[in-house]
């Protein structure tokens, strides 16, 4: 291998890495707004945090959790086309995993009202997220740069 090919493959692993980062931050981000209400932490109570959610309405939001409960399901989305791609780029057949994982994290947060639900769903998507990252790990790996 050429020593420009090894550049270019760097770039390119490190390229997929930089998307798929993008898009945990946003789906953290998104899980945070709807999660840290509940268990206090921004004190607008429990009501204010699942405003997103299908069913459930609570007081008037401002600020920054506000806009990430008004935009969240658009940062979601896009968050799951960043780490759906990012794993696609180091392999391909981890997509569609990457992909379930997002669309459960996105019923979960925004499709269903039960907050023990939603809490299950976050934990199972993060999961597979996490595995599916995992998997683009492994020693059988296809190089980027073949």
């Amino acid at each position: 291998m050429t020593p420009a090919r090894a550049s270019r493959g760097l770039r390119s692993r490190a390229g997929a890495g930089s998307v798929g980062l993008l898009g945990v931050v946003g789906s953290v981000a998104c899980t945070a707004a709807m999660v840290a209400p509940v268990i206090g932490a921004v004190g607008a109570g429990a009501a204010a945090s699942t405003g997103g959610m299908e069913g459930m309405t609570g007081p008037a939001r401002g600020g920054l959790f506000g806009f990430l409960i008004d935009c969240g399901p658009f940062i979601l989305v896009a968050s799951i086309v960043l780490v759906t791609v990012s794993v696609a780029l180091r392999r391909p057949a981890a997509a569609l995993p990457a992909l379930a994982a997002g669309a459960l994290l996105y019923w979960g947060m925004y499709a269903q009202p039960s907050l023990p639900v939603m809490y299950l769903t976050l934990a199972l998507g993060f999961a597979g997220w996490a595995a599916a990252y995992l998997w683009t790990r492994t020693a059988t790996s296809p190089q980027l740069t073949s």
